[in-house]
């Protein structure tokens, strides 16, 4: 398929769809001073996808060091 930034395959592009719909609906949960839950299986998709990312970017010791509780990460600290 064709996209903004070019083509893609589907199988590739629709993780990144489920990825903004999980952490935007997480952004309004949070807005709206709700409970934040996300589905077991969007949560392992969008998380997935923001590893590959913290991977890609050469940031994988960090982010397992934050996400096993040795390290916070720095202010500001993103993958995108």
């Amino acid at each position: 398929m064709t996209s903004i930034v070019g083509g893609m395959r589907l199988a590739d592009y629709l993780p990144t769809r489920t990825f903004e719909l999980t952490v935007h609906t997480c952004d309004l949960a949070t807005a709206l001073e709700l409970p934040v839950e996300v589905p077991e299986a969007a949560a392992v998709e969008a998380i997935a996808l923001a590893s590959g990312m913290a991977v890609e970017g050469g940031h994988a010791a960090e982010v397992l060091l934050a996400l096993t509780g040795r390290r916070g990460l720095p202010a500001g600290f993103t993958v995108l």
